[in-house]
Parts: C-alpha cells; sequence; structure tokens
C-alpha cells in the first residue's frame, strides 16, 4: 500500500497571528494558501512521519534520478497540522531545483502522526533532511536541539510606558515588513549589534556572531582578519566608500586595497563605542578616552586637557552639524563647541540637554536636529530626562518623552531621518519602533502588532532607494514602502 502520494497544494489552511510562536526556518520559503498557528518541533510525542514513508519517498526519487557522482543534502521544513495534513513551508536548496519541487510534492502527501501537547494533538512544524550520498538519495526526521529552539521562542511583549497614548498606526500598512533570522536567513546571529548601508546600496550588517553584507536581498559571509563569530559593535562609511569597524577593541577599514588594522598604540585609543562619519571627511571615534578625530591620516584626540570644558574623557557621541557645530556627549553631560572654538556647557537647566548626554544625532534638510538623550545618573527605570530633544533651525527646543507625546518610552537607542518621507524613526529599548511624523503623529510597530523580530532596536539605516534596514536583538528588519 502506497503511504505517500503527492498532493500539489496544501489541504489545509494556515494563518499566522503576530503573536504566533512560528516562523519559516530556511531561505526558501513555499508560497501557500493559508497556515494555522504552531510550534517549532514541539509535544510529546513529536509531529513524526514513518520511516516507511520517508524510504519510499527515496524510492520513488532513486528511480527517477541518477545520483551517481552526487553529494549533498536539503532539508525542509514541514508543517503537520493536529490532524495529520501536512505542507512544506520552507528549505533549503536555493536552486529550486526539479528534485525540490518533487521532494515537495510527495512531502505534501505523506502520512503524518500529529503532535500532542497536553494530551492534545497540536499543530507543529518538523524538519525533514534528504541526503545524497553513495549514488542514492535518503531522507530521516531531523530535530531540533533544545538550544535552536530556546532562541526561537518570542522575545517576549514589549514595554509600554505611555498609557496616554493611542496607536492607530495608519502608516503602517504602507509598509512591507519583511524579518530576517539565523534560521530562514544565511544571517550568521539573531542579535543585531551595528548596521550601514556603503555607497553602492551594500548593507553591511554586525551580529553577536559575525558580521555579514546584505545584497539583492541575500546575506553573503565576509573574509576579514578577525574570527567570524567576533561581534563587531560599530560600523561606519566615509565619503571614500571605506568601511570602517570595531572588533575585539581594535578598529579596522576595508576598501578596495583590502583590510588594514590600526595598531592601538598609534591609534591613541583602544576600539570605540561609536564611529561617526562626515561628509567632510573626518572620522569620529568616540571613546572612554576622549574624542578622536581622523582626517587624511592625522590624528586629534579631544579630551579634558585640550578642551577644559570637556565634563568627561567618557565620550559616548559626537556629530558635526551643517552649521559647523561639534556636538560631544560625555558621561557627565553634553557640550557644543560652534564653529569660533566657543563652547557652550549644557550644565545649567534651560534646555533638555542640561545635565544629559547626546546619544545620537540626526539632521534633516532644514538645519533641525534630533538628539536621542541618556541620563547619565538613571540606575534602573524609565527616565523622563531621556526621550528625543529638537532643536530647530532658530535655536528653540522642544523635548519629547512619554509623558507630553507617544513616544511609547524614553530610552532610545537610534534615530535616522527618513529624507524620502520626511519622518523621523526611532529605534527604543524596549518598544520597538516608532516612526514620528515631525507634527504630531506618532507611530509603534513592535512584535506584537507587525512582523518587527523584536522591540529592542540597535540601529537603523537606509539606501539610496528608500529601504530601511533595522538591527534588532531578534533578528534583521527590513522595511520597504509598497
Amino acid at each position: 500500500m502506497k503511504v505517500c502520494k503527492p498532493l500539489l497544494i496544501c489541504l489545509f489552511s494556515l494563518f499566522l497571528s503576530a503573536g504566533a510562536f512560528a516562523q519559516t526556518l530556511f531561505p526558501e520559503k513555499v508560497n501557500v494558501r493559508n497556515t494555522i498557528n504552531f510550534c517549532m518541533d514541539c509535544g510529546s510525542p513529536k509531529a513524526t512521519c514513518g520511516s516507511y514513508a520517508l524510504d519510499y519517498v527515496s524510492d520513488v526519487m532513486n528511480r527517477k534520478y541518477n545520483f551517481k557522482g552526487g553529494a549533498g543534502s536539503i532539508s525542509f521544513q514541514v508543517l503537520v497540522d493536529s490532524v495529520g495534513f501536512s505542507c512544506v513551508l520552507s528549505h533549503t536548496d536555493i536552486t529550486k531545483s526539479q528534485l525540490s519541487w518533487d521532494l515537495i510534492r510527495y512531502l505534501n502527501g505523506c502520512l503524518w502522526k500529529p503532535a500532542i501537547q497536553g494530551g492534545k494533538r497540536v499543530s507543529s512544524s518538523v524538519n525533514v533532511v534528504f541526503t545524497v550520498a553513495n549514488s542514492r538519495i535518503s531522507g530521516k526526521m531531523s530535530r531540533m536541539s533544545q538550544e535552536e529552539l530556546d532562541e526561537l521562542k518570542p522575545p517576549g511583549n514589549p514595554v509600554i510606558y505611555n498609557k496616554q497614548y493611542t496607536y492607530a498606526n495608519p502608516s503602517l500598512n504602507k509598509y512591507e515588513l519583511t524579518a530576517f533570522t539565523k534560521f530562514n536567513s544565511l544571517l550568521p546571529g539573531n542579535v543585531g549589534l551595528a548596521c550601514v548601508v556603503d555607497k553602492t546600496d551594500v548593507l553591511w550588517y554586525a551580529t553577536n556572531n559575525g558580521l555579514t553584507r546584505f545584497e539583492d536581498d541575500v546575506f553573503n559571509p565576509i573574509n576579514s582578519p578577525f574570527p567570524p563569530t567576533t561581534a563587531v559593535n560599530t560600523i561606519a562609511t566615509d565619503k571614500n566608500n571605506t568601511k570602517w569597524m570595531c572588533a575585539n577593541k581594535a578598529v579596522y577599514t576595508f576598501d578596495h586595497d583590502g583590510w588594514k588594522l590600526f595598531d592601538s598604540t598609534n591609534f591613541k585609543i583602544s576600539g570605540a563605542y561609536h564611529i561617526i562619519t562626515n561628509p567632510s571627511g573626518e572620522v569620529f571615534f568616540t571613546s572612554n578616552k576622549g574624542l578622536l578625530i581622523v582626517r587624511n591620516d592625522k590624528l586629534v584626540l579631544m579630551d579634558q586637557k585640550l578642551i577644559g570644558q570637556m565634563p568627561s574623557n567618557d565620550v559616548y557621541y559626537a556629530y558635526y552639524d551643517t552649521h559647523e557645530r561639534l556636538w560631544i556627549g560625555t558621561s557627565k553631560g553634553s557640550i557644543m563647541i560652534d564653529k569660533k572654538q566657543k563652547v557652550t556647557s549644557f550644565n545649567t537647566p534651560g534646555t533638555p540637554l542640561y545635565n544629559v548626554s547626546i546619544s545620537n544625532v540626526v539632521e534633516d534638510e532644514k538645519g533641525n536636529l534630533y538628539f536621542s538623550l541618556l541620563d547619565t545618573k538613571k540606575t534602573t527605570g524609565n527616565s523622563d530626562d531621556e526621550g528625543i530633544a529638537v532643536m530647530n533651525a532658530d535655536g528653540i527646543w522642544v523635548h519629547y518623552n512619554d509623558k507630553n507625546s507617544g513616544m511609547p518610552s524614553n530610552h532610545v537607542n537610534s534615530l535616522w531621518y527618513d529624507k524620502f518621507e520626511h519622518v523621523l524613526w526611532i529605534g527604543t529599548h524596549q518598544s520597538g519602533l516608532v516612526r514620528f511624523d515631525l507634527k504630531n503623529g506618532w507611530e509603534n510597530y513592535n512584535n506584537d502588532n507587525s512582523a518587527i523580530p523584536g522591540f529592542d532596536i540597535a540601529q537603523i539605516t537606509q539606501d539610496s532607494k528608500g529601504v530601511i534596514y533595522v538591527a534588532t536583538a531578534n533578528g534583521m528588519l527590513m522595511v520597504r514602502r509598497k
């Protein structure tokens, strides 16, 4: 008796809700009609397909194809519903060969035993691997490790401190949101640390498990002088398209001549919190020894010895605006140095920068400056001194936090000014992504109401076509306008 017969489509309906503990695992996704909520390789016992069924599929393939001299394997993620119907969701064959399509058809028609959880049948996805060796193909179940299952768990619920504002999110349906993880793509790690788009529209993306590039919607590994699993904490690209990055407390560059390591002794600092590049060609390195400025291979270290008004040598961020003013945020406050070298300290009340550090700065085409603020005295909780400060071209300040605006929380990791839509994108630590239309329109996108993989946003960048890339603690998010 045949235990499998090919089905061209899935036989059941599937719906993925925003909070479902479910996702496609492999890079090649199969377009199916619908789906139901499911868990990953869960249950006791777990969903299974008898070895006789996989032997039958293998025999059919061995009669149809000549595998002589061949070697390799293809993994399939198969969804098995509570009744036992199956549907392939994703696989690893980027060539999309006829063999893969034949295997999908037969896996969709196999007889499966559903997973049991809490005494009830549940829908779950399981993995099947077909391997070619010794001139034959064979299939077997491939169970996920507990470590892999732990990584697949939802990141939790975003924290929204603002209870007065209602987030209607009218612009959300304007975007196509795509999440990439180590399970559904070639992303080396889920914890994103930094990202930047270079002059050729290539995205350089750093994770806790290595550095990669993203071109034509595909991740490509990079040969670098540091181990492939090294965490790169900051990346920038200068006007010559040279990439600057910090890894293992060392600074590297990459250009058409290849990689270069800056010796820490001659470089004056060891590592950097942030690397910031200016259109004029300067490169800033913020560190616990001051602000190091590099231009045309000349180095200047700005510290308390050089600038007496510097609150601290522990510099978090720096920005050189279009009015030739240098803004510096330190662990004990912020200063501004104008083009006449006059230093303004923000150590008295009167502006939102009073006794806080600048942690990020962006500027729009009108010369308005947007600052994210860090309360250097805060130990825990949600400080009202943080949030977003705006200084317009006339020098008038506005301070937004979760008490007087639509900010969902006050701690901000990153800012990006979108020149295509003339909006401010804000990456928060606990509440996901914020879209601010610069008037009074606040929107909050997170893993509870959208396809964003998590709520902790590390950095935001954008390419020349307007596509936004977001580094999160649970994968990379790509935002395209429809």
